[in-house]
C-alpha cells in the first residue's frame, strides 16, 4: 500500500467530501490536488481541480459577487467537460454562465440605493438579470443554490423573484414624486411575488400597496395628498363627534375614524413639530433661568454650612 496518495486519489477524496456537504474540508483536499497534479505535470487536473476549488470556495462567500465571478472563471476554463456538484452533473461552461447570473443578481439585490437615480439602476440591472436567468436557465434547476443548500428552484421562479425586486426598486424611486405610481409597481411585484410561490414578501408588498396608494385630505391645511407615512402622517387628536361630522362629506378622509387621529400632509406635520420644538426649548431656557439662581443659593448655604462646620 502507497505511503502517499496519488493526485487522482486525493481528487477522488474531495470529491467525496463536496458530497457529504463537507465544503471546508472539500477545499482543502482540491488544493492539495492542485498542488499534486503540478508535480506530476497534469495541466487538464489541476485544470479540474482548480475549478471545483473555486466553487468550494463559494460556500463561505455566497453574498460576493467577486467570489462567484473567480469561479465562472475557472469553470470557463473546463470548457465543456462534465463537472459534478452533488447529485448534479453538467458543464464547466453550463456552471460558469450560472456563476456569472448569480454574481450579478447578487450584486444587485445587495446594493442598498441612497438616490432616486441608483433606484432606477438597480430596476433596470434587476430586469436584465430576471430576463438572462429565465431565457438561459428557465425550467433548469440552479446547481449553485442547491448545492449550498440555499434551496431548490428553477431558473424560471428566480426570474419571478428578480423581476419582483426589480418593481420595487422602481416603486422607491417614485416615492418622492409618485406615491401612486409606486402602489402599482408595488402591486406589480407582489404578482410577481405569487407566481414565485413567496406569500411573505407578497403581503409585504400588499401593504406598501395600501400604504403608497393612500390619499388623505390634510387637516389643518386641506391638501390633497397621497402616501401615507411619507406625504402625509397621523397625528393624535381629540376630536368630537360634531367636529368629525362637519367632514363627512368630503371625498377624501381628513381623519381616522378609528383612533381619532388626524391626517397632516409633511408640510403642515413638520411646521407644527418645528414649532413644537421651538415652544419647548423656549419654556426649557425660561425655567432654566428661573431654577439657576435658586440652585446657585442653594450652593452657597451648602457651602456656608460647609464652613462652620469646618470652623468647629
Amino acid at each position: 500500500m502507497p505511503l502517499f496518495k496519488t493526485a487522482t486519489e486525493v481528487f477522488d477524496q474531495a470529491n467525496d467530501y463536496l458530497l457529504r456537504g463537507d465544503f471546508g474540508t472539500a477545499l482543502n483536499k482540491y488544493n492539495d490536488a492542485i498542488r499534486k497534479f503540478q508535480k506530476v505535470g497534469d495541466a487538464n487536473g489541476v485544470m479540474l481541480a482548480s475549478a471545483y476549488a473555486s466553487v468550494m470556495g463559494l460556500a463561505q462567500n455566497l453574498s460576493n459577487p467577486n467570489a462567484y465571478r473567480a469561479a465562472a472563471q475557472a469553470l470557463h476554463a473546463v470548457g465543456d467537460q462534465p463537472i459534478k456538484l452533488g447529485l448534479r452533473e453538467s458543464t464547466g461552461n453550463a456552471i460558469a454562465h450560472e456563476a456569472e447570473i448569480l454574481a450579478s443578481a447578487t450584486e444587485w439585490t445587495g446594493l442598498r440605493p441612497t438616490s432616486t437615480a441608483q433606484y432606477q439602476q438597480k430596476a433596470e440591472a434587476l430586469r436584465q438579470v430576471a430576463t438572462a436567468i429565465r431565457s438561459d436557465i428557465g425550467g433548469n434547476v440552479l446547481v449553485l443554490p442547491e448545492l449550498f443548500k440555499q434551496g431548490s428552484f428553477t431558473g424560471e421562479s428566480r426570474a419571478l423573484a428578480l423581476a419582483a425586486q426589480s418593481e420595487e426598486a422602481l416603486a422607491e424611486s417614485l416615492l418622492a414624486t409618485d406615491p401612486k405610481g409606486a402602489a402599482e409597481h408595488y402591486q406589480t411585484a407582489r404578482l410577481w411575488w405569487s407566481q414565485a410561490g413567496n406569500g411573505v414578501q407578497a403581503d409585504a408588498a400588499a401593504a406598501h400597496v395600501a400604504q403608497y396608494g393612500k390619499s388623505a385630505k390634510c387637516w389643518f391645511c386641506g391638501r390633497e395628498v397621497a402616501g401615507e407615512n411619507i406625504h402625509f402622517v397621523p397625528m393624535p387628536s381629540d376630536l368630537t363627534d360634531l367636529v368629525k361630522a362637519a367632514d363627512k362629506d368630503s371625498p377624501l378622509p381628513s381623519f381616522d375614524p378609528q383612533t381619532g387621529n388626524v391626517y397632516a400632509c409633511k408640510g403642515c406635520h413638520g411646521a407644527v413639530h418645528h414649532l413644537a420644538d421651538a415652544l419647548a426649548t423656549q419654556r426649557m431656557n425660561e425655567l432654566d433661568a428661573k431654577i439657576q439662581p435658586q440652585i446657585q443659593d442653594l450652593k452657597n448655604q451648602i457651602q456656608s454650612i460647609k464652613n462652620r462646620v469646618n470652623m468647629l
